[in-house]
């Protein structure tokens, strides 16, 4: 009796060992992004400047990571946990030279995953003000800070920033950010400083 039993359950114990690991490999909470950084920048003038560098930050309000001295064109692979916002934001570095020559401010990229993952001037504000936001809050309360800004319309803001202004580095981020953390957020918040 004791052999049939073993003989049945062998196989119903394996078929759980393997079938629990594929479950968990598919419910991770966690998943793989690939971010190019690009060869380029836009100033304050609006000329386009070539970037061989770039210092690199992203969080997600758990994971969060900080690079320096990335090659432009390279890709960047980071895990963000599935189902939130992350964001992504990058500086150009330039040489002494470059920085001579250069007579407008550079300005940095970003995007904001999952609406994009490509680096952009345009959507460096955007990602600059999530990460700040997510750097600004108190690692106790992570995930009630990633609900709140995953519920964010991040890809509005995006829009709004820029018909306000063509190059939205001039828009005063303190405002926009004590707006959207105190959860009072209105479209009148986005101004120029």
């Amino acid at each position: 009796m004791m052999n049939k039993i073993n003989f049945f359950f062998a196989p119903a114990l394996l078929f759980l060992i393997l079938g629990c690991s594929e479950v968990q490999a598919i419910n991770s909470s966690e998943e793989e992004v690939r971010i190019e950084l690009p060869c380029c920048t836009m100033d304050s003038n609006g000329n386009y400047l070539p970037v061989e560098f770039w210092n690199m930050a992203y969080s997600d309000g758990i994971n969060c990571c900080t690079m320096q001295m990335i090659p432009s064109g390279s890709t960047i692979k980071a895990q963000v946990c599935k189902n939130r916002v992350a964001s992504f934001f990058a500086e150009p570095v330039f040489s002494s030279s470059q920085n001579k020559e250069n007579k407008g401010i550079p300005r940095p990229t970003g995007a904001i995953f999952p609406l994009n993952t490509e680096l952009s001037f345009q959507n460096g504000f955007a990602a600059s003000v999530l990460y700040s936001l997510y750097m600004g809050s108190s690692c106790g309360n992570a995930t009630d800070v990633q609900e709140f800004l995953t519920r964010f319309n991040w890809q509005k803001f995006e829009q709004t920033c820029l018909e306000k202004s063509a190059d939205p580095w001039l828009l005063d981020k303190e405002r926009i950010m004590k707006a959207i953390s105190s959860g009072k957020f209105k479209k009148s918040d986005i101004r120029l400083r």
